[in-house]
Order: C-alpha cells, then structure tokens, then sequence
C-alpha cells in the first residue's frame, strides 16, 4: 500500500458520497451532540498496527579474540588461550596449600631459584635426647621466567621437536555475509488532537490533526555463515624437558613422598613440568585461513521502539447522522531507538585424539537513536455514538527513511520505510 493509493481511494469515496448526497440538508445528517455541538476539539487514543522495519544483518561472521593478546615483551604476566593458560608464578606462602611454604616469617625466600626445596617437621623425644628433623617433601622452587602453574588441552600442541608448547586463541575474520531479519509485527498506541477550523461545503469539514505514536521494532535471524578462521599463536619453551601429561586443572603436580621407615608424606614430591613465561618472540604467527576456513554460528538480534510525531490537515465528510469519513495527511518525524545484539561462535573442531571442540565468541551489543522525517496518510471511518463519545477505525500509512548501526564489526541497516497497517480507538469532544 502506498499515499498515492489512499488518497485515490478517499477521493473515490468522498466523491461518491458528494455526488449521492449533494441536495441532502445538511441536518440529516448531523447528529444530536447537545451541549458539544458546537465543540470544536477532541482527543482521539487508540491502538495501532503496521508492519515492522526491515532489517538487514552485514558483515557476519566476525568473531573477536576473547582473550587479548600480550607479546613477549609485556614480560613475565599471566596469559590466556583458547586451547591453554600460561599463569604468572610467584614464592609459595602460608597461604597456599600446594608444595608447602618457600618464604620465612619476613616473606623473604628461603628456596633458590633453579633448585628444589625441602619442608621438614621437628620433633624432641620426651627422653631427652637431641630433636629430629624429618623431612617431609621436596618441591621446584620458584625461579624467575618460569611458571609451576600452566595448562594446555591437545597433543597436537606440543611443537613438533618437543621442546615446547603452543598455545593459541581463535577468531574469525567475516567474508560479507548478510542475511535478511525476519520481520514481526510492529504494534503500539498513539494518541491526536483534533480541531475543527470549519466546513468547507454542506457536510465537508476541515480539521488540523497533531498526534503521537509510539510502536516498537523487533527483528532478528540465525543461521549458519562462511567465514575465514583467524588463529595467533605462541610457542613457550619446556626448558629441555620433555612434554607433561595433560593436566585440565594447569596446576603443579606431585606424588608420595618417602619419609622412610615405611610411611610416606601424600603428595609431597613435586613432580612439576616447568614452562617459560615468556613465549618466544620469534614463535609467535598470526594466520588467516583461506575463504570458508571457518563455520560460524550466529544469533542477531535488532529491538527497539520509535516515537511518531505528526501534524496535518484532515478532512471529513459525513455519510450519514453520527458516521463520516476522514482522510488525512502531513508531516512526519519518527525519533528511533534501538539495541542491535550479535552472538557469533566460532567453533574449532577437535583433535583425533578425542579432545573436545573449541568454541568462542561472546555476546556483543550496541545502542543507537536517530531522528527520521518522513510523512503520514489516514483513511478512517469515524461514528459518534453520543454526544461526547465517538469511535474510529482505518488505515495508516507512514513513510520514513534508514539509517545504519553497527557491533563489533558487524553492520545492520534499519529501514522503517514505508509501513502501512491499522489503527483505531475512541474519540472524545471537548
């Protein structure tokens, strides 16, 4: 539906009933409004329904790193992957229940860097004779440059001469994927203000119409869509040791340790693989797959509401006593807000060694407001049902523009457009 067509068919109408009714007293159809005969103004509220904006999603399959990446020379720091973890290590206090304590009463070490340490219990035997220090467990010793604290998730990371561990973090760059939102019903309410400036011809009268509406946007899709796998990646060096067993918790590991005589200290003999903190500056790569390297699953999302202002002449020509016809037009602005929410993710398929996909991505979202002009078109019939109370119902039209938002390198156009649909509500004189 469009202007043109709403003014051809009022013209039409109005037409036929001026030439069916040209010789008709204009009482006939006047209906008996008592003391809001003569009224001039009413207020008109409602509820509305026209189709939704239109949207278009762009640029998908854009998926961030979820980890931010630090290079070698942010220095000894804790590090994230998707496949792994690279803690900053620190001396052993009272505070910790793993390998025991490496500081004194003062915090200072009592471990050397490089080595091992002992923990020992000391006892004095009730005959008198010299206390015994028995020692309890033997532990890796904090060094600088290396962590006791350290995870990674495949097989597949160990480098391929074994000297060290590679960790990386997934994303994926977008191809230019776009998909159309799906369009829902934009329902809301809106409130006029009418008032009479005279009759133009027998039962025709001109009235000025200012008016408020209020509807809301809702548009969304998901779906499947190509993009290029985006992989950085760091090698951290095992310091000539050979690769651990894989270990989901990344904590120091330890068995029993012997005390002799037959007893044992639980988990008192640290059996720790230590790693570099520092990946080496020259390991590191950052890599872009090839076009449809990467399968990205998505969920995007546009809602909102826009505020309508109109003003604008309207005319009515009464059919019968109480039941007219009106038809208006005019000037339009629509102030627009909205949140544009993407979830992507991008999933890292597993190893052959049975270790889990890898899926990342994070919710992202953005706000916007705009102000579109534009315009609007009524066609209403209108009944008085007392001589206050009256009812409308119609049809609406409105014509507004686009504009375009955008979250984490995605884009979406909102084109509220032409929109037509239904309105109606009560009218009261004043």
């Amino acid at each position: 539906m469009n202007i043109r067509l709403l003014l051809s068919l009022f013209a039409v109408t109005v037409g036929a009933v001026f030439l069916h009714a040209a010789d008709e007293p204009d009482d006939e159809y006047s209906p008996d409004l008592g003391i809001y005969a003569t009224a001039k103004d009413s207020m008109r509220f409602g509820f509305r329904a026209v189709n939704g904006a239109k949207v278009k999603f762009g640029n998908l399959g854009t998926v961030a790193f979820t980890n931010p990446f630090l290079p070698a020379s942010a220095g000894d720091v804790t590090r994230r992957y998707d496949n792994g973890i690279v803690n900053k290590d620190a001396l052993r206090g009272s505070g910790t229940s793993l390998g025991g304590v490496e500081v004194d009463a003062n915090g200072n070490s009592i471990s050397t860097p490089g080595g091992r340490y002992n923990t020992s219990v000391t006892t004095t035997p009730t005959d008198g004779t010299p206390p015994v220090t028995t020692i309890t467990g033997n532990f890796l010793a904090f060094t600088p440059g290396q962590t006791r604290s350290w995870r990674y998730d495949r097989a597949s990371q160990i480098s391929p001469n074994g000297s060290g561990i590679i960790m990386s973090s997934f994303g994926a760059t977008s191809e230019g994927a776009s998909l159309e939102g799906k369009k829902q019903l934009s329902s809301g309410i809106e409130l006029q203000s009418t008032h009479i400036l005279g009759k133009l011809a027998g039962r025709w009268e001109v009235s000025v119409v200012g008016g408020l509406a209020l509807s809301n946007i809702s548009s969304s899709q998901a779906g499947l869509v190509h993009s290029r796998l985006h992989t950085l990646s760091d090698t951290f060096s095992l310091l000539g040791q050979p690769a651990p067993a894989i270990n989901p918790q990344g904590q120091p590991t330890f068995t029993d340790f012997d005390l002799g005589g037959g007893t044992v200290n639980p988990s008192g003999l640290e059996t720790t693989t230590p790693l570099a903190t520092v990946p080496d500056a020259a390991s590191h790569t950052d890599k872009l797959g090839g076009p449809g390297s990467a399968n990205v699953d998505g969920v995007w999302k546009m809602k909102g509401a826009y505020f309508v202002m109109k003003i604008g002449p309207e005319i009515r020509a009464a059919l019968t006593k109480g039941f007219a016809l009106s038809a208006g037009i005019g000037l339009a602005g629509a102030y627009v807000g909205t949140n544009y929410t993407a979830l992507e993710r991008l999933t890292v398929p597993g190893d052959a060694d049975g270790v889990a996909a890898i899926t990342v991505g994070q919710p992202e979202s953005s706000e916007a407001n705009k102000f579109l002009p534009g315009y609007y078109a009524n066609l209403d019939a209108q009944w008085q049902a007392n001589e206050r109370t009256g009812f409308f119902a119609g049809v609406t039209y409105e014509g507004f523009g686009a504009y375009n938002q955008s979250v984490g390198g995605r884009t979406a156009k909102v084109d509220l457009g032409s929109t037509a649909g239904i309105h109606g509500g009560i009218s009261i004189k004043f």
